[in-house]
Order: structure tokens, then C-alpha cells, then sequence
């Protein structure tokens, strides 16, 4: 025991002419007990020294406190501590009891006994003492309550339990209001692949993405982020993903599309501000015209060069009559554009200029070392900066032609 170890270290024996003084023994003695009390008392447990056939017994102090008895009544042997076990534990401290007759041990079982009119859960660890010819003659053991531990235990893993069933609830959720593809599809002129990372500590978000084939020959693109976490957050940004849905096949331009989202917002979550980037593409000619709103800017991949595409628009939800206006790009073959929400750049200490500084630099190492498939080398390299926040990835490239379908 640690503080024993520190006394016999520490502690200087006074030596006169007559040996050792027997105060500072005496002294040492008293301290050792002090603090050994101490430690059962902390740790709810207490020892005990069985005779075995003569009804002898030794117990500590906090053993009668674990059993709920006075000490004046004196200890239980064996024969009575057995009367206390309870009745369905009778089995497993009688087998306790023959193992120890046949082997030294130590050996640890748990049952629980009557003490105080209330059941208490014992851990015991027991080892035995006998004679030279092998015969049994003492058990010594250390009895633990463990009753409030065990109780404790118990709770947490049914909370754990909840929890795991509230996880995997808010995951099949998300993926139902956000379903994601596995693997690449094609929109007209375009290749996409998506993902969506939940933050760490809210699973289910308000980030979201949009990839539709309107016709034979254009598709709409959109990204966009719901301010908060949990269901809030999520029903938000369901109600603005499936708004885009039929806006878009109402032929709706991307600012035109972004006012009526505004006006949602403002009319059916007043407290709730959400950003947004949504794009046309036109693959007859490659051109692209998007609108932003408080997003953060598009990434165009050119060769290994990267652009920004921002066109400045304030936030959704912010201002009751809001107007947005559009710019355009002619695309190329094998371009890659990037759209993707503020947990892949963001992070604390870190501005939103150098998170794209950053991403930028992550995105020409990648498709340097990539040049065959970089739309999969982008998406599989793309590591959310914070993990407090979700995140939503969506790259689309340029197919060489319109009729290009893997």
C-alpha cells in the first residue's frame, strides 16, 4: 500500500542504547492503521479472517458497516455469514466455498447478502491458509460492497444503450432527408459525386446538396447550409432541398431560385439564416451561371490550377425582399468544379480566406498526383478541417461530350 511505502521510507528509527524507541514504532503502527481505515472506508471494503471448523472469526472495522451491523455483536463465522447470502446466491458462495477447500486461490466471486433490510452486491477475493499436512484451517478474504458501483454501471449502459439507438435513429433520418450515392452519377454534360460527413457531436445537420438533370441538356447544381444542428437545423434544410426540387423543374433561373427560397424561409423559419450557392449548367455549350447566397465561393479545377467563382448575395433569410444576381463561365472538357459548405475550410483561429488558401493548395497536390481520375482523388482526399461542424462535398466534371454517361 502506497502510504505504507511512504512511511517506511521516510520515517527515521530513533536508536538509543537500549535498541529501537518503541513510541516512534508505536507511532508508525498507529499511522499505518490510520491510513489503511481510511482506504477501506473510500473504498466501500473491508477483510476478514475465517477458522474453518472451530467458528473462529476476525473481521474489520468497515466490514461491519458493509453489513450493516454493530461491532459489538462481533463477527460472523462462516456457518452464520452463510444465513445472510442471499438465497439465490446460495449456489455460486457454496461452489466458492469447495473451490477454496481444494485449491489456495486467490479466488474472486460476487453475491449479494441481506444487511439492513436491503440486498448489496459483495465482490470478494479470497486465498487460504493450511496446515503441513494440507488441510484448510483459514480463509482470509476482502469483502467489497460494490452495490452503488454495479447500479451506476447499470444506468450508464442503458443511457449508452439509448444513445446508440438515438445514433443510429438520426443517422437513418439524415439519410433519408439526405440520401447519398455511393458511387458517381451523371447529369446531363456532367459526372458528380457527393458526400456528407456529420459533425462529430450532431449527426444530424442542416447542410445539404442538389444535383438534378432538368432535361436532355441541362442540370442544376446547388449547395447549401442551415446555421445549427439537430432537427431544427434539419427540417430547415429539408423544406429548402425539396423547394429547390420543383423550382428547378419549373425552369427557374438560380436568382430567381434563391429569392423564393429567401421568401420561404422568412415566411415559415423567420429564425433560422441558411447560405446557399446554386448553379445552371447548359451542356449544349458548357456555359455555367450561378448565384450566390453568403456561401462560400465555388472551386474551379482547370488543368492543376484552381479559381475561386464567387458572386457576392447575402445570406437566406436575412432581409424580407432580397434580389440576387447571376454570373457565367464557359466550362471545358475534364473541368472540375467544387461546391461544398464551410466544415471542409473553417476551423478556430483559422479565417475563411485561409481555409481556401489551404484547400486550394490540397487541390493541386491531389490532382498533380491524380491526373487520371480526378474526380475521385479530390473526393476521396477532401478532409473536413472541423469536425464540430458537418460537412457536404459535391465535384462535378465536365464530360468530353453530352452524350457521355459513365
Amino acid at each position: 500500500m502506497g502510504g505504507g511505502d511512504d512511511i517506511s521510507r521516510s520515517t527515521p528509527i530513533a536508536v538509543s542504547s537500549g535498541g529501537v524507541d518503541p513510541s516512534r514504532d508505536s507511532d508508525l503502527a498507529r499511522r499505518l492503521e490510520t491510513r489503511l481505515a481510511h482506504t477501506e472506508r473510500l473504498g466501500n471494503l473491508g477483510w476478514a479472517r475465517w477458522g474453518i471448523g472451530d467458528g473462529d472469526a476476525d473481521w474489520s472495522d468497515q466490514l461491519y458497516v458493509i453489513h450493516r451491523m454493530d461491532p459489538a455483536d462481533g463477527p460472523l463465522d462462516l456457518e452464520r455469514y452463510r444465513t445472510i447470502v442471499h438465497r439465490d446466491d446460495l449456489p455460486v458462495f457454496d461452489d466458492a466455498m469447495a473451490v477454496l477447500e481444494e485449491e489456495d486461490g486467490p479466488h474472486e466471486f460476487e453475491f449479494r447478502i441481506r444487511a439492513g433490510g436491503a440486498a448489496r452486491l459483495i465482490v470478494a477475493r479470497a486465498e487460504t491458509i493450511r496446515d503441513a499436512a494440507g488441510s484448510l484451517v483459514e480463509v482470509h478474504a476482502v469483502l467489497q460492497d460494490i452495490t452503488d458501483w454495479r447500479r451506476t454501471a447499470d444506468q450508464l449502459a442503458v443511457v449508452s444503450q439509448r444513445l446508440e439507438e438515438e445514433s443510429q435513429l438520426t443517422a437513418r433520418l439524415q439519410d433519408i432527408i439526405l440520401p447519398v450515392q455511393d458511387e458517381p452519377f451523371t447529369v446531363p454534360g456532367l459526372r458528380v459525386a457527393t458526400r456528407y460527413d456529420p459533425a462529430e457531436t450532431a449527426p444530424l445537420g442542416g447542410d445539404w446538396f442538389q444535383a438534378i438533370r432538368m432535361d436532355n441538356d441541362e442540370a442544376l447544381l446547388a449547395v447549401g447550409d442551415v446555421a445549427g444542428h439537430g432537427l431544427a437545423a434539419a427540417s430547415a434544410m429539408a423544406k429548402l432541398r425539396h423547394a429547390i426540387t420543383g423550382l428547378a423543374f419549373a425552369h427557374h433561373e438560380p436568382d430567381q431560385i434563391l429569392v423564393a427560397l429567401n421568401r420561404l424561409l422568412r415566411r415559415m423559419r423567420p429564425d433560422v439564416l441558411a447560405t446557399a450557392v446554386v448553379a445552371h449548367y447548359r451542356s449544349t455549350d458548357r456555359v455555367l451561371t450561378w448565384c450566390h447566397a453568403g456561401h462560400p465561393p465555388m472551386l474551379l479545377v482547370r488543368g492543376d490550377g484552381v479559381e475561386r467563382l464567387h458572386h457576392p448575395g447575402v445570406l437566406l433569410g436575412v432581409f424580407e425582399d432580397v434580389e440576387y444576381t447571376c454570373a457565367s463561365i464557359r466550362l471545358e472538357p475534364d473541368d472540375l468544379l467544387l461546391m461544398f459548405t464551410d466544415g471542409l475550410i473553417e476551423r478556430p483561429g483559422r479565417d475563411l480566406f485561409e481555409g481556401l488558401d489551404a484547400l486550394s493548395a490540397t487541390i493541386t497536390q491531389t490532382v498533380r498526383a491524380a491526373p487520371r481520375d480526378r474526380l475521385s482523388a479530390i473526393m476521396n482526399g477532401l478532409v473536413p478541417s472541423n469536425t464540430s461542424d458537418d460537412t457536404c462535398i459535391l465535384v462535378a466534371r465536365v464530360t468530353p461530350n453530352t452524350l457521355e454517361v459513365s
